[in-house]
């Protein structure tokens, strides 16, 4: 077996390096995909819709004095700041932002899910 010449390594890494940048546009395309926004679904129905997009603040409440979340929505992200269930799981998750990330809250029924306009071939492990 012939060891490499001069021209096939540079053939490598000329490869290696197209390869490199197209996974770097192809992740800067992503990323910087479509419009973002938040649904708030309580016991199957849609609550409400809030945009995340930077300098958007909102703080608003689900629920009575009892039973309630109060979620906290800051630029590009949202989450539940404060709950009276029993576990709060839907408090441990934080903060979300990219889509298809989702909170809940299972006692109360609320589902907040991350949607975009920006098409999803993408697997989220590889982002």
């Amino acid at each position: 077996m012939v060891g490499m010449t001069r021209a096939d390594k540079v053939l490598v890494v000329l490869v290696l390096l197209i390869a490199i940048v197209g996974i770097g546009l192809n992740m800067s395309i992503v990323a910087a995909g479509g419009e973002q926004k938040a649904e708030i679904w309580v016991e199957g129905t849609l609550y409400k819709m809030v945009p995340l997009k930077e300098g958007y603040k909102q703080e608003f409440r689900i629920g009575g004095d009892s039973h309630y979340d109060i979620v906290e929505v800051q630029d590009t992200r949202i989450r539940v700041r404060e709950a009276d269930c029993p576990n709060q799981d839907c408090i441990k998750m934080g903060w979300i932002q990219h889509a298809p990330q989702q909170i809940v809250c299972l006692p109360y029924r609320i589902v907040i899910k991350v949607v975009s306009s920006a098409p999803t071939d993408t697997d989220t492990i590889v982002r």
